[in-house]
């Protein structure tokens, strides 16, 4: 391969299609490896010494035996085949300083514009925006191609809702309100959902509390995962919101207790509540909170739990995180054996 290939693995004009907007849109790295391909001859040697991995795990992606979790992996994606931050919703990367622009114009559905960096507007860097910064909608230009200046829609409210019985067995209940900031009418939000242990296919359903209709677009099912889109009718317009709720079961919670939380855009309140029945002894719980620049630290504070009975019930809420941060609790108990 010449030096300019180097450079730019990926021409503008495959950068420019629906299906590898949606792929970095959505992080999904098997398709993006796909469409390299299918469309330019890659190898799986060739991707993975662009992006810095061993062939087997490029294979693990685009067979869909690997999902991406980890910040500095999407950066080494954006960086090995010239994919510009932007488009996989990351601050602009070094290598776009002194590399010719080529992001698509215009800009797709689902394409995200640079994450913030901190956990609320005091670690933020100059330029950063917060989900205050989103609060508002600006005035923007109609037109359908018209370049639009946050280009992602932001929960104004994440609620997760866990319930597990005395068997371990969970139904497990997401509610957003999402405003859309997009600039064009917000059809579908994709979400993924992971269990360690489950009883077979994982289900999820909405519910009558959704203000639209809601249809459940599997993309992708595995043991424990599942990867899906929330299809919306009629669309949100732009500077509209709507309120998103499903049930999900199937997963258990058998040894390990504990929930970790991707925040996939920004979000101005996050509550996550466990009600967890049959609890014999509760020796205490601990959350952290993961920042997009791989630091972390202890929010253990801001949990609160009661034991009645053999119930337990525990909460955490936060407030203004940004998108690629996680949020993870975690609570250790004894369950009765009776």
């Amino acid at each position: 391969m010449s030096k300019i290939e180097d450079r730019n693995p990926l021409p503008t004009a495959l950068l420019a299609t629906p299906a590898m907007i949606r792929a970095c849109a959505d992080r999904d790295l098997g398709a993006i490896f796909r469409l390299a391909q299918d469309d330019l001859g890659f190898t799986l040697s060739k991707l993975a010494r662009l992006c810095e991995m061993t062939p087997s795990r490029v294979a693990d992606y685009v067979k869909g035996r690997a999902q991406v979790r980890q910040q500095h992996v999407v950066e080494r994606v954006s960086q090995g085949l010239r994919i510009p931050g932007e488009m996989l919703g990351l601050a602009p990367q070094p290598w776009e300083e002194d590399a010719p622009a080529q992001t698509p114009d215009p800009v797709a559905p689902g394409a995200r514009t640079p994450a913030p960096r901190g956990a609320g507007a005091d670690r933020r860097e100059p330029g950063q925006r917060g989900v205050a910064d989103y609060w508002e909608p600006t005035p923007r230009d109609p037109s359908p191609h018209a370049p639009h200046p946050f280009g992602d829609a932001v929960e104004l409210s994440l609620d997760v809702d866990i319930v597990v019985d005395r068997d371990g067995h969970v139904r497990l209940t997401y509610r957003q309100v999402v405003l859309n900031l997009t600039g064009r009418p917000l059809t579908r939000m994709v979400r993924e959902l992971w269990f360690e242990r489950t009883r077979g296919r994982l289900t999820i359903t909405p519910t009558d509390a959704c203000d639209r209709q809601i249809a459940i677009q599997r993309l992708y099912d595995t043991t424990g995962l599942t990867k899906f889109a929330c299809q919306i009718s009629p669309p949100v317009p732009p500077g509209e919101t709507t309120v998103i709720e499903y049930v999900c079961e199937g997963g258990l919670f058998v040894d390990s207790t504990y929930w970790h939380q991707a925040i996939a855009r920004p979000t101005r309140q996050f509550s996550l509540s466990v009600t967890h029945h049959g609890v014999a002894e509760f020796r205490g719980c601990g959350a952290v909170e993961e920042h997009p620049d791989g630091s972390e630290n202890s929010i253990t504070q801001h949990t609160r739990w009661s034991l009645d009975e053999d119930r337990l019930h525990v909460t955490l809420s936060r407030q203004d995180l940004v998108a690629n941060e996680y949020v993870t609790l975690r609570w250790d108990v004894v369950h009765d054996s009776a």
